[in-house]
């Protein structure tokens, strides 16, 4: 009888290694799969991104970027704007343009309508530079005496969707969407949909002329 199980298990163990290393396999099978899909994900989102930024003739738009920044520029004084970079504010693949002065001291951001033309998002002077979330570009500098400007432009799906102002004057406020005053209940409404977490924007300065392709 002892002979006989030995002899059966004798037969069996093989088997049984064949199904414990064909589960590995299929395990190991899987989860590489997983990770050249993430990684497939991560290189086609890399390559839209710098696909995008190649598309964009930055040259064929110069002149309405230079006059667009000098009629919303908040200095009397107007810069040439020298050289762009390419920036992904709400993190959807595709680019808005930065623009600057050879200085650093002013410049403006861009992002382009349904029909291709560029809209002005925000500009930026000396002691006006712009901070970044996911989602929005603010400047936000004193106005004068015990007073306090901040403003916000909320980008979604490469788009600018609206503007949010908060002129303070001590410990009163004043709203505007857009251009149009709000209440604070309204103001507070907004400011719930914004997360404030403010991210790192690292652009890449590329001289005017260099690097801009088709669009």
């Amino acid at each position: 009888m002892k002979r006989n199980i030995i002899y059966v298990m004798t037969l069996l163990l093989p088997l049984l290694m064949g199904c414990k290393q064909g589960s590995n396999a299929d395990t190991d099978t899987e989860a590489a799969d997983s990770l050249a899909v993430d990684t497939l994900q991560t290189t086609d989102n890399a390559q839209l991104s710098t696909l995008n930024s190649q598309q964009i003739d930055v040259e064929k738009y110069w002149a309405q970027f230079q006059e667009m920044y000098e009629e919303e520029d908040l200095d009397d004084i107007h810069e040439t704007l020298t050289k762009y970079a390419f920036i992904d504010i709400d993190e959807d693949g595709i680019s808005e343009v930065w623009l600057r002065s050879a200085n650093d001291e002013d410049g403006a951001i861009f992002c382009f309508d349904d029909e291709g033309e560029p809209v002005l998002i925000i500009t930026e002077t000396e002691g006006k530079r712009p901070s970044f979330g996911k989602g929005w570009v603010s400047v936000g500098f004193p106005a004068g005496g015990p007073s306090y400007f901040n403003h916000y432009a909320i980008v979604k799906d490469s788009h600018l969707e609206y503007d949010f102002t908060d002129f303070q004057v001590e410990e009163n406020h004043e709203y505007y969407l857009n251009e149009t005053e709000i209440t604070e209940a309204e103001a507070k409404k907004i400011e719930e949909g914004i997360d404030f977490e403010n991210t790192e924007m690292k652009p890449v300065w590329k001289e005017r002329g260099r690097g801009g392709a088709l669009r």
